[in-house]
């Protein structure tokens, strides 16, 4: 008689060879020749009898294996049958919690029961849990996400943020943000600061601390660098350069140092944005021959255009000589490098020093501050 019914819309049944099995009444775990991934996959028959899953019988060695609950009598008849993908048709009815085994050795699955959550297991673990609006990472100390593209969130025009809350602490929970192209990190716990890390080489250091207890203070590990070519800032209130050095003094007069020679040139700067201060000493050994203006030359920057640039310095002068009731006078030329000396008499105008008023073994002393 012809079979009257629905043939299976997919999946497959597959009788197992067992025949190289021996049953003995002695021995329980025998090979499938197949990995199944769940017990409910097997039709078992001992000597005519269907097993039931899980009470007569159980899966070993990743579902390579059947075990029986009780050994198989020496000559037992085990008829075995693997049940393979959806039988019946699609799967399209109601779990009613019922694990969803995914692989075939049985322990990546899905549930979902009475507590609203679904759960998730991979390799035998509880991964994942999914709730209304969040997931946990259940197993682990690290959730990796591997991605060869750019991971956007573009389902919301109020921007992005993440939460960074240690639940375990009670402590409040900091957020880094997205809003209108804008980053925003918010240590929100009283007085928290903001931490950045690094690895130096092999060494962990803390790069950069903002103080919160202190008012939002930087505190850095090793100072502020800045190119070495300054990039300037219009802002009245920003400092956009620093610099450390050494320059080479000089004395020129009229313009030429023709003849001039020297005993010792030694000279140090600090630049803070536009000031600069400046420490040296210049003697000499021979003024040459030149006439003229007297100048100090070598500064390591060059003035602002204003005349008189510099603020009130100080020098110390060996072997110099001029009239008495001199004051000696210093100031920076607009727009030049150049130190003049002048000479002043009281109630009188000034009047630059020359050649006449140096020796051959004139040393002067310097320390003053310019603006560039």
């Amino acid at each position: 008689m012809a079979y009257i019914g629905k043939s299976i819309e997919s999946g497959t049944f597959s009788v197992l060879d067992t025949s190289g099995n021996t049953y003995n009444g002695s021995n329980t775990t025998f090979n499938l020749g197949s990995q199944v991934g769940s017990p409910a996959q097997l039709l078992v028959s001992h000597d005519g009898v269907i097993q039931k899953p899980g009470t007569d019988y159980t899966l070993a060695t990743g579902g390579t294996q059947i075990t029986f609950t009780t050994a198989p009598a020496s000559g037992a008849s085990i008829f075995i049958v693997e049940i393979s993908g959806a039988v019946g048709g699609p799967l399209d009815s109601d779990l009613n919690g019922s694990e969803l085994i995914l692989d075939a050795d049985g322990d990546t699955s899905i549930t979902a029961d009475t507590d609203d959550q679904i759960d998730i297991k991979i390799a035998g673990a509880d991964d994942f849990k999914f709730s209304a609006n969040a997931m946990n990472v259940l197993s682990g100390s690290t959730l990796t996400i591997d991605s060869g593209a750019t991971i956007a969130n573009s389902g919301t025009a109020t921007g992005f943020g993440v939460a960074l809350d240690d639940v375990s602490t009670g402590d409040a929970a900091s957020t880094l943000a997205t809003s209108a192209g804008n980053i925003t990190i918010d240590a929100q716990g009283g007085d928290t600061d903001i931490i950045f890390k690094g690895t130096d080489n092999t060494t962990d250091i803390t790069a950069l601390t903002i103080d919160m207890s202190d008012g939002g203070v930087l505190q850095t590990r090793a100072g502020i660098g800045f190119p070495a070519t300054q990039v300037a800032n219009s802002g009245a209130n920003v400092l956009d350069d620093y610099e450390e050095g050494t320059f080479t003094g000089g004395f020129s007069f009229g313009g030429s140092a023709t003849g001039i020679a020297y005993n010792r040139q030694v000279g140090i700067y600090t630049k803070i944005g536009n000031l600069v201060f400046v420490q040296g000493y210049v003697s000499l050994t021979s003024k040459g021959s030149q006439t003229g203006t007297a100048q100090l030359t070598g500064l390591p920057f060059t003035s602002s255009s204003a005349t008189n640039a510099s603020s009130a310095g100080s020098m110390r002068v060996a072997q110099l000589t001029f009239a008495n009731d001199t004051h000696l006078s210093l100031h920076i030329e607009s727009g030049g490098v150049v130190l003049t000396f002048g000479d002043t008499a009281s109630g009188a105008g000034s009047t630059a020093m020359d050649n006449t008023n140096f020796a051959n073994n004139t040393g002067i002393e310097f320390g003053f501050t310019y603006t560039v």
